[in-house]
């Protein structure tokens, strides 16, 4: 769901039924300043609780995929190496996991410096 999804006029309504009263419009000068304060700080929260969730997120992965490294070399100086292969396909995804949460992490902070 896009950003400007997040946070829309009718939800700044329900927020500030004042506003209601006095049937302020969108466009106008006084609404626009008022919706943009606020959608500011609600996207702001929203951004943050985000971040948060791909830091543990990540932190998850990160320990599964130390765990995964580990089972690995156990494995390869059992010499079964058919086992290890497979346990290294899995370090791969979770690397690969940590990877696109990376990213994500980069996609947030642009649109946190954007607002």
């Amino acid at each position: 769901m896009a950003l400007n999804q997040k946070y829309t006029w009718g939800d700044f309504l329900k927020e500030h039924p004042e506003l209601k009263k006095k049937k302020i419009k969108r466009i106008s000068s006084e609404g626009k300043k008022a919706f943009e304060a606020a959608y500011r700080a609600k996207i702001k929260e929203y951004l943050n609780a985000r971040v948060e969730r791909v830091n543990i997120l990540k932190k998850k992965a990160e320990a599964k995929f130390s765990e995964l490294t580990k089972k690995v070399s156990q494995l390869q100086k059992k010499k079964e190496f058919s086992m290890a292969r497979f346990y290294q396909k899995e370090a791969g995804r979770q690397q690969a996991w940590i990877a696109r949460l990376g990213k994500e992490t980069n996609r947030i902070k642009i649109l946190q410096k954007n607002i």
